[in-house]
Protein backbone atom coordinates (compact mmCIF):
# COMPACT_ATOMS: atom_id res chain seq x y z
CA UNK A 1 0.00 0.00 0.00
CA UNK A 2 1.19 3.44 -0.96
CA UNK A 3 1.97 5.97 1.80
CA UNK A 4 -0.36 8.48 0.30
CA UNK A 5 -3.33 5.66 0.12
CA UNK A 6 -2.29 4.64 3.89
CA UNK A 7 -2.53 8.15 4.92
CA UNK A 8 -6.15 8.59 3.11
CA UNK A 9 -7.14 5.30 4.91
CA UNK A 10 -5.96 6.14 8.34
CA UNK A 11 -7.69 9.59 7.86
CA UNK A 12 -11.06 7.85 7.37
CA UNK A 13 -9.83 6.03 9.97
CA UNK A 14 -9.67 8.93 12.44
CA UNK A 15 -12.94 10.66 11.34
CA UNK A 16 -14.78 7.65 11.63
CA UNK A 17 -13.65 7.33 15.18
CA UNK A 18 -13.98 11.32 16.14
CA UNK A 19 -17.49 10.56 14.55
CA UNK A 20 -18.23 7.64 16.70
CA UNK A 21 -17.50 9.34 19.82
CA UNK A 22 -19.34 12.83 19.05
CA UNK A 23 -22.57 11.04 18.22
CA UNK A 24 -22.13 8.66 20.80
CA UNK A 25 -22.06 11.88 23.39
CA UNK A 26 -25.11 13.40 21.59
CA UNK A 27 -27.20 10.15 21.95
CA UNK A 28 -26.61 9.93 25.75
CA UNK A 29 -28.37 13.51 26.13
CA UNK A 30 -31.68 12.36 24.40
CA UNK A 31 -34.14 10.07 25.98
CA UNK A 32 -37.89 8.71 24.37
CA UNK A 33 -40.09 7.77 27.24
CA UNK A 34 -43.16 9.23 28.54
CA UNK A 35 -46.33 8.56 30.14
CA UNK A 36 -49.78 9.81 28.62
CA UNK A 37 -53.40 8.68 28.75
CA UNK A 38 -54.82 6.54 25.55
CA UNK A 39 -57.13 8.38 23.47
CA UNK A 40 -57.65 5.64 20.64
CA UNK A 41 -57.83 2.30 19.73
CA UNK A 42 -54.02 1.27 19.99
CA UNK A 43 -51.63 -0.15 17.90
CA UNK A 44 -49.28 -3.31 19.00
CA UNK A 45 -45.87 -1.77 20.77
CA UNK A 46 -44.66 -4.89 20.04
CA UNK A 47 -45.20 -4.12 16.34
CA UNK A 48 -43.78 -0.44 16.20
CA UNK A 49 -40.89 -1.22 17.99
CA UNK A 50 -40.27 -4.25 15.33
CA UNK A 51 -42.07 -2.18 12.55
CA UNK A 52 -39.29 -0.42 9.79
CA UNK A 53 -42.08 0.41 7.28
CA UNK A 54 -43.43 4.30 7.57
CA UNK A 55 -46.81 3.59 7.05
CA UNK A 56 -48.52 3.53 10.78
CA UNK A 57 -50.22 6.48 11.32
CA UNK A 58 -50.14 5.97 15.51
CA UNK A 59 -51.17 9.03 17.81
CA UNK A 60 -48.22 9.92 20.08
CA UNK A 61 -50.16 9.77 23.41
CA UNK A 62 -50.82 5.93 22.56
CA UNK A 63 -47.01 5.49 21.72
CA UNK A 64 -46.15 6.87 24.80
CA UNK A 65 -48.35 5.14 27.07
CA UNK A 66 -47.77 1.95 25.37
CA UNK A 67 -44.17 2.27 25.42
CA UNK A 68 -44.28 3.38 29.32
CA UNK A 69 -46.86 0.61 30.30
CA UNK A 70 -44.21 -2.19 28.68
CA UNK A 71 -41.03 -0.89 30.44
CA UNK A 72 -42.92 -1.10 33.91
CA UNK A 73 -44.27 -4.69 32.83
CA UNK A 74 -41.28 -5.90 31.49
CA UNK A 75 -38.23 -4.09 32.68
CA UNK A 76 -35.73 -6.25 34.81
CA UNK A 77 -36.15 -3.76 37.77
CA UNK A 78 -39.11 -2.46 39.42
CA UNK A 79 -41.01 0.93 37.13
CA UNK A 80 -42.53 2.72 40.46
CA UNK A 81 -41.54 6.59 39.26
CA UNK A 82 -43.55 7.20 37.06
CA UNK A 83 -43.26 10.89 36.96
CA UNK A 84 -39.25 10.21 35.69
CA UNK A 85 -40.83 8.44 33.27
CA UNK A 86 -43.03 11.64 31.89
CA UNK A 87 -39.95 13.73 32.55
CA UNK A 88 -37.98 11.66 30.39
CA UNK A 89 -40.39 12.01 27.68
CA UNK A 90 -40.18 15.84 28.11
CA UNK A 91 -36.19 15.45 27.73
CA UNK A 92 -36.87 13.72 24.76
CA UNK A 93 -39.11 15.58 22.88
CA UNK A 94 -37.39 18.94 23.90
CA UNK A 95 -33.81 17.28 22.64
CA UNK A 96 -35.31 16.59 19.60
CA UNK A 97 -35.68 20.36 18.36
CA UNK A 98 -31.71 20.56 18.49
CA UNK A 99 -32.58 23.93 18.87
CA UNK A 100 -29.58 25.54 21.72
CA UNK A 101 -31.92 28.08 22.99
CA UNK A 102 -34.94 25.03 24.01
CA UNK A 103 -33.20 22.94 26.69
CA UNK A 104 -34.17 20.42 29.10
CA UNK A 105 -32.95 21.07 32.74
CA UNK A 106 -33.14 18.62 35.96
CA UNK A 107 -34.06 20.10 39.26
CA UNK A 108 -30.06 21.08 39.91
CA UNK A 109 -29.73 22.45 36.14
CA UNK A 110 -33.09 24.35 36.67
CA UNK A 111 -33.00 25.91 40.12
CA UNK A 112 -29.10 27.43 39.14
CA UNK A 113 -31.15 28.83 36.09
CA UNK A 114 -33.73 30.31 37.98
CA UNK A 115 -31.60 31.91 40.58
CA UNK A 116 -29.10 33.49 37.63
CA UNK A 117 -32.30 34.91 36.51
CA UNK A 118 -32.44 36.75 39.46
CA UNK A 119 -28.56 37.61 39.18
CA UNK A 120 -27.44 35.00 41.90
CA UNK A 121 -25.14 33.10 40.14
CA UNK A 122 -22.80 29.90 41.27
CA UNK A 123 -20.53 28.24 39.68
CA UNK A 124 -17.83 30.61 37.93
CA UNK A 125 -20.06 33.72 37.55
CA UNK A 126 -20.65 34.05 33.88
CA UNK A 127 -23.38 33.24 31.33
CA UNK A 128 -22.72 31.46 28.44
CA UNK A 129 -24.23 30.71 25.11
CA UNK A 130 -24.34 28.61 22.43
CA UNK A 131 -22.72 29.85 19.06
CA UNK A 132 -22.83 28.12 15.68
CA UNK A 133 -20.43 29.18 13.09
CA UNK A 134 -20.89 29.52 9.60
CA UNK A 135 -23.58 27.44 8.23
CA UNK A 136 -22.66 24.50 5.92
CA UNK A 137 -22.83 25.09 2.27
CA UNK A 138 -25.07 23.24 0.50
CA UNK A 139 -22.74 20.69 -1.11
CA UNK A 140 -21.93 19.98 2.68
CA UNK A 141 -25.52 19.78 3.74
CA UNK A 142 -26.00 18.05 7.14
CA UNK A 143 -27.38 14.90 7.89
CA UNK A 144 -30.48 14.39 10.17
CA UNK A 145 -29.35 10.82 11.11
CA UNK A 146 -26.62 8.97 9.11
CA UNK A 147 -27.94 5.33 8.18
CA UNK A 148 -26.58 2.75 8.76
CA UNK A 149 -24.49 2.45 5.28
CA UNK A 150 -22.81 6.37 5.98
CA UNK A 151 -19.28 6.32 5.14
CA UNK A 152 -17.23 8.19 7.73
CA UNK A 153 -17.28 11.38 6.04
CA UNK A 154 -21.03 11.34 5.88
CA UNK A 155 -21.28 10.25 9.60
CA UNK A 156 -18.82 13.18 10.32
CA UNK A 157 -20.55 15.58 8.87
CA UNK A 158 -23.49 15.19 11.32
CA UNK A 159 -21.46 17.13 13.81
CA UNK A 160 -19.88 19.77 11.61
CA UNK A 161 -22.17 22.57 12.89
CA UNK A 162 -22.01 22.17 16.68
CA UNK A 163 -22.00 25.53 18.46
CA UNK A 164 -19.18 26.29 20.31
CA UNK A 165 -19.18 27.38 23.90
CA UNK A 166 -18.90 31.26 24.71
CA UNK A 167 -19.29 33.93 27.53
CA UNK A 168 -21.79 36.07 27.03
CA UNK A 169 -21.82 37.73 30.41
CA UNK A 170 -19.21 37.97 33.69
CA UNK A 171 -20.27 39.07 36.57
CA UNK A 172 -18.20 42.11 38.08
CA UNK A 173 -16.37 40.88 40.95
CA UNK A 174 -17.02 37.24 40.35
CA UNK A 175 -14.55 34.44 40.32
CA UNK A 176 -14.52 34.33 36.22
CA UNK A 177 -13.90 38.04 36.72
CA UNK A 178 -10.96 37.72 38.90
CA UNK A 179 -9.42 35.36 36.76
CA UNK A 180 -9.27 37.74 33.75
CA UNK A 181 -12.19 35.96 31.85
CA UNK A 182 -13.96 38.32 29.25
CA UNK A 183 -17.41 38.59 27.34
CA UNK A 184 -16.51 36.99 23.81
CA UNK A 185 -14.19 34.35 25.33
CA UNK A 186 -14.81 30.52 23.95
CA UNK A 187 -14.29 27.34 26.32
CA UNK A 188 -12.05 25.36 24.41
CA UNK A 189 -11.70 22.42 27.22
CA UNK A 190 -12.64 21.97 30.70
CA UNK A 191 -10.68 19.88 33.33
CA UNK A 192 -8.47 18.34 31.07
CA UNK A 193 -11.61 18.11 28.31
CA UNK A 194 -11.64 19.01 24.89
CA UNK A 195 -15.51 20.86 24.30
CA UNK A 196 -16.37 19.40 21.14
CA UNK A 197 -16.62 22.18 18.52
CA UNK A 198 -16.97 22.27 14.67
CA UNK A 199 -13.50 23.90 14.01
CA UNK A 200 -11.24 20.49 14.22
CA UNK A 201 -13.27 19.06 12.22
CA UNK A 202 -13.22 21.78 9.14
CA UNK A 203 -9.19 21.96 9.94
CA UNK A 204 -8.60 18.44 9.36
CA UNK A 205 -10.78 18.64 6.20
CA UNK A 206 -8.44 21.14 5.17
CA UNK A 207 -5.58 19.53 5.85
CA UNK A 208 -6.78 16.31 3.83
CA UNK A 209 -7.44 18.38 0.93
CA UNK A 210 -3.98 19.68 1.45
CA UNK A 211 -2.26 16.33 1.76
CA UNK A 212 -4.07 15.11 -1.57
CA UNK A 213 -3.12 18.47 -3.36
CA UNK A 214 0.51 17.14 -2.24
CA UNK A 215 0.70 20.96 -0.33
CA UNK A 216 1.21 19.35 3.16
CA UNK A 217 3.57 16.44 4.19
CA UNK A 218 2.50 13.11 5.84
CA UNK A 219 4.10 13.88 9.19
CA UNK A 220 2.16 17.27 9.35
CA UNK A 221 -0.59 15.37 8.81
CA UNK A 222 0.23 12.83 10.81
CA UNK A 223 0.53 15.16 13.96
CA UNK A 224 -2.73 16.96 13.13
CA UNK A 225 -4.54 13.08 13.28
CA UNK A 226 -2.92 12.54 16.54
CA UNK A 227 -4.06 15.97 18.15
CA UNK A 228 -7.72 14.63 16.63
CA UNK A 229 -7.63 11.10 18.44
CA UNK A 230 -6.34 12.24 21.66
CA UNK A 231 -8.95 14.78 21.84
CA UNK A 232 -11.53 12.75 21.07
CA UNK A 233 -10.42 10.41 23.66
CA UNK A 234 -11.45 12.58 26.51
CA UNK A 235 -14.27 15.11 24.59
CA UNK A 236 -17.30 16.48 26.08
CA UNK A 237 -19.92 18.16 24.83
CA UNK A 238 -20.93 22.12 24.73
CA UNK A 239 -23.69 21.55 27.31
CA UNK A 240 -21.86 19.37 29.94
CA UNK A 241 -19.46 21.57 29.85
CA UNK A 242 -21.75 24.25 30.59
CA UNK A 243 -23.00 22.80 33.67
CA UNK A 244 -19.36 22.18 34.35
CA UNK A 245 -18.75 25.83 34.59
CA UNK A 246 -22.00 27.10 35.68
CA UNK A 247 -23.24 25.09 38.37
CA UNK A 248 -21.57 24.25 41.95
CA UNK A 249 -21.06 26.71 44.96
CA UNK A 250 -17.31 25.21 45.70
CA UNK A 251 -14.38 23.52 43.73
CA UNK A 252 -11.74 25.14 41.49
CA UNK A 253 -12.26 23.83 37.86
CA UNK A 254 -9.28 24.28 34.99
CA UNK A 255 -10.73 25.58 31.96
CA UNK A 256 -8.81 26.51 28.51
CA UNK A 257 -10.02 29.81 26.38
CA UNK A 258 -9.59 30.89 23.22
CA UNK A 259 -9.82 34.52 22.53
CA UNK A 260 -9.36 35.57 19.40
CA UNK A 261 -7.43 32.34 18.40
CA UNK A 262 -4.89 32.89 21.56
CA UNK A 263 -5.32 30.00 24.04
CA UNK A 264 -5.13 30.71 27.93
CA UNK A 265 -5.30 28.35 30.28
CA UNK A 266 -7.16 29.35 33.99
CA UNK A 267 -7.64 27.44 37.29
CA UNK A 268 -11.06 29.01 39.20
CA UNK A 269 -12.26 28.53 41.85
CA UNK A 270 -15.86 28.47 42.16
CA UNK A 271 -18.56 30.70 44.66
CA UNK A 272 -21.53 32.06 44.68
CA UNK A 273 -21.78 35.90 43.17
CA UNK A 274 -24.25 38.53 42.23
CA UNK A 275 -25.02 40.80 39.51
CA UNK A 276 -25.56 44.55 40.95
CA UNK A 277 -29.00 45.17 41.56
CA UNK A 278 -30.76 47.83 39.97
CA UNK A 279 -28.78 51.08 41.12
CA UNK A 280 -27.24 54.34 40.12
CA UNK A 281 -23.40 54.26 39.33
CA UNK A 282 -21.62 57.19 38.20
CA UNK A 283 -24.82 59.04 36.62
CA UNK A 284 -25.98 55.70 34.88
CA UNK A 285 -28.61 53.43 35.65
CA UNK A 286 -28.16 49.59 35.81
CA UNK A 287 -31.32 48.23 34.99
CA UNK A 288 -31.84 44.22 35.61
CA UNK A 289 -34.96 43.26 34.34
CA UNK A 290 -36.36 41.31 37.50
CA UNK A 291 -39.79 42.59 39.20
CA UNK A 292 -37.89 44.41 42.35
CA UNK A 293 -36.59 46.76 39.31
CA UNK A 294 -39.71 48.20 38.51
CA UNK A 295 -40.48 50.38 40.86
CA UNK A 296 -37.19 52.21 41.31
CA UNK A 297 -36.77 52.57 37.84
CA UNK A 298 -40.46 54.79 37.99
CA UNK A 299 -38.44 56.92 41.18
CA UNK A 300 -35.40 57.42 39.15
CA UNK A 301 -36.61 58.90 35.97
CA UNK A 302 -39.30 60.87 37.63
CA UNK A 303 -39.00 64.62 36.77
CA UNK A 304 -35.50 63.81 34.59
CA UNK A 305 -34.72 65.75 31.73
CA UNK A 306 -32.57 62.82 30.50
CA UNK A 307 -31.23 59.37 31.95
CA UNK A 308 -28.52 56.94 30.81
CA UNK A 309 -29.27 53.55 31.35
CA UNK A 310 -26.51 50.80 31.00
CA UNK A 311 -27.12 47.69 29.30
CA UNK A 312 -24.07 45.91 29.16
CA UNK A 313 -23.93 42.12 30.93
CA UNK A 314 -27.57 42.28 30.63
CA UNK A 315 -28.07 38.54 29.46
CA UNK A 316 -30.91 37.49 31.92
CA UNK A 317 -34.16 38.68 33.28
CA UNK A 318 -37.86 38.24 32.34
CA UNK A 319 -40.45 39.83 29.54
CA UNK A 320 -43.22 40.53 31.87
CA UNK A 321 -40.73 42.96 33.64
CA UNK A 322 -39.55 44.49 30.25
CA UNK A 323 -42.64 44.80 29.07
CA UNK A 324 -43.56 46.92 32.51
CA UNK A 325 -40.32 49.24 32.43
CA UNK A 326 -41.39 50.07 28.65
CA UNK A 327 -44.66 51.53 30.20
CA UNK A 328 -42.52 53.91 32.48
CA UNK A 329 -40.37 54.87 30.47
CA UNK A 330 -41.89 55.02 27.13
CA UNK A 331 -44.89 56.47 25.12
CA UNK A 332 -47.80 54.44 24.04
CA UNK A 333 -47.57 52.24 20.73
CA UNK A 334 -46.35 49.91 19.60
CA UNK A 335 -42.57 48.87 19.51
CA UNK A 336 -42.19 45.70 17.25
CA UNK A 337 -43.66 42.66 16.96
CA UNK A 338 -42.94 38.47 18.11
CA UNK A 339 -43.21 36.41 14.55
CA UNK A 340 -42.83 33.03 14.56
CA UNK A 341 -42.19 30.46 11.09
CA UNK A 342 -45.73 29.18 11.27
CA UNK A 343 -48.65 30.61 9.14
CA UNK A 344 -49.86 32.46 12.35
CA UNK A 345 -49.92 36.46 12.29
CA UNK A 346 -47.30 38.13 14.63
CA UNK A 347 -48.16 39.64 17.90
CA UNK A 348 -47.25 43.27 18.56
CA UNK A 349 -45.28 44.28 21.76
CA UNK A 350 -47.40 47.14 22.60
CA UNK A 351 -47.61 50.14 25.47
CA UNK A 352 -50.65 50.72 26.51
CA UNK A 353 -50.40 53.30 28.69
CA UNK A 354 -47.10 54.92 28.82
CA UNK A 355 -45.35 58.09 29.58
CA UNK A 356 -46.30 60.78 27.61
CA UNK A 357 -43.61 62.98 28.62
CA UNK A 358 -40.07 60.47 28.60
CA UNK A 359 -37.01 61.66 29.39
CA UNK A 360 -34.26 61.90 26.87
CA UNK A 361 -33.24 57.95 26.74
CA UNK A 362 -29.38 56.98 26.09
CA UNK A 363 -28.48 52.97 26.02
CA UNK A 364 -25.24 51.60 26.36
CA UNK A 365 -25.15 48.48 24.90
CA UNK A 366 -22.50 45.53 23.64
CA UNK A 367 -22.81 42.32 22.88
CA UNK A 368 -23.50 41.19 26.77
CA UNK A 369 -26.78 42.89 25.91
CA UNK A 370 -28.73 40.18 24.97
CA UNK A 371 -32.50 38.96 25.08
CA UNK A 372 -35.31 40.97 26.37
CA UNK A 373 -32.44 43.36 27.49
CA UNK A 374 -31.54 43.70 23.80
CA UNK A 375 -35.08 43.86 22.65
CA UNK A 376 -35.82 46.96 25.23
CA UNK A 377 -33.30 48.65 23.54
CA UNK A 378 -34.48 48.31 20.24
CA UNK A 379 -37.56 48.75 20.94
CA UNK A 380 -37.30 51.97 22.14
CA UNK A 381 -34.36 53.24 19.53
CA UNK A 382 -36.22 51.98 16.79
CA UNK A 383 -38.88 54.51 17.45
CA UNK A 384 -36.50 57.39 18.33
CA UNK A 385 -37.31 57.00 22.07
CA UNK A 386 -33.79 56.18 23.29
CA UNK A 387 -30.14 56.58 21.38
CA UNK A 388 -27.73 53.63 21.04
CA UNK A 389 -24.58 53.95 22.71
CA UNK A 390 -21.39 52.25 22.25
CA UNK A 391 -20.98 48.33 20.38
CA UNK A 392 -23.65 46.07 18.32
CA UNK A 393 -25.87 43.55 20.68
CA UNK A 394 -25.72 40.81 21.11
CA UNK A 395 -27.46 39.21 18.43
CA UNK A 396 -30.43 37.28 21.00
CA UNK A 397 -34.08 38.56 20.19
CA UNK A 398 -35.34 35.00 20.87
CA UNK A 399 -38.45 35.23 23.35
CA UNK A 400 -38.41 31.60 25.56
CA UNK A 401 -40.92 30.45 27.55
CA UNK A 402 -40.07 28.94 31.10
CA UNK A 403 -41.85 25.89 32.59
CA UNK A 404 -41.36 23.95 35.84
CA UNK A 405 -42.26 20.46 35.56
CA UNK A 406 -43.53 19.03 38.78
CA UNK A 407 -40.56 17.12 40.15
CA UNK A 408 -38.39 20.54 40.14
CA UNK A 409 -37.11 20.39 36.41
CA UNK A 410 -37.82 22.33 33.74
CA UNK A 411 -37.20 23.70 30.69
CA UNK A 412 -36.99 26.65 27.70
CA UNK A 413 -38.43 26.55 24.28
CA UNK A 414 -38.23 29.43 22.36
CA UNK A 415 -41.89 30.66 20.95
CA UNK A 416 -41.23 33.63 18.69
CA UNK A 417 -38.44 35.62 17.44
CA UNK A 418 -38.88 39.53 18.15
CA UNK A 419 -38.51 42.07 15.66
CA UNK A 420 -38.47 46.14 15.89
CA UNK A 421 -40.74 48.29 14.34
CA UNK A 422 -38.74 50.39 12.27
CA UNK A 423 -35.78 48.18 12.59
CA UNK A 424 -33.78 46.70 9.56
CA UNK A 425 -31.26 44.21 11.16
CA UNK A 426 -33.02 41.43 12.67
CA UNK A 427 -31.11 38.35 13.74
CA UNK A 428 -32.99 34.99 12.56
CA UNK A 429 -33.28 32.24 15.68
CA UNK A 430 -30.46 30.17 15.03
CA UNK A 431 -31.99 27.11 16.30
CA UNK A 432 -33.33 23.61 14.64
CA UNK A 433 -35.48 23.26 11.40
CA UNK A 434 -37.66 25.87 10.52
Amino acid sequence: MTNTRNSVVSAAGVIASVAVIVVGLLARERADLGVVKPTATVASIDRLLASRTDDLNVPAGDYFYELSQKLKEQYVEPVTDEQKLASGAVRGMISSLRDPQSLYMDKTQFSAFINAREGKFEGIGADFALVTGPKSTQAEAIQETPGADSSPEDTMATVRDIPRLQVVSVVPGGPADKAGVQIGDTVYSVDGHWVVNSDLVRKFRAAQKAFLAKNMKLSELNVLRNEIRAKADHAILPLKAKDMLFMGKSGVVSVVWDRAGTQRTTKIGKAPSTLPAFGVRDGQITLPFIPSSVQPLKHEIAGKAAVTIDLRNNTMGDLATMKQCLEIIAPKGQYGTFNTYRHESPTSLVVKNGNPSPPKITLITDKSTRGVAEMFALALSSRGVARLSGSETGGDRDNRTIVRLPDGSGYTIVTSVYKPTLGTTTTAHKGGAK
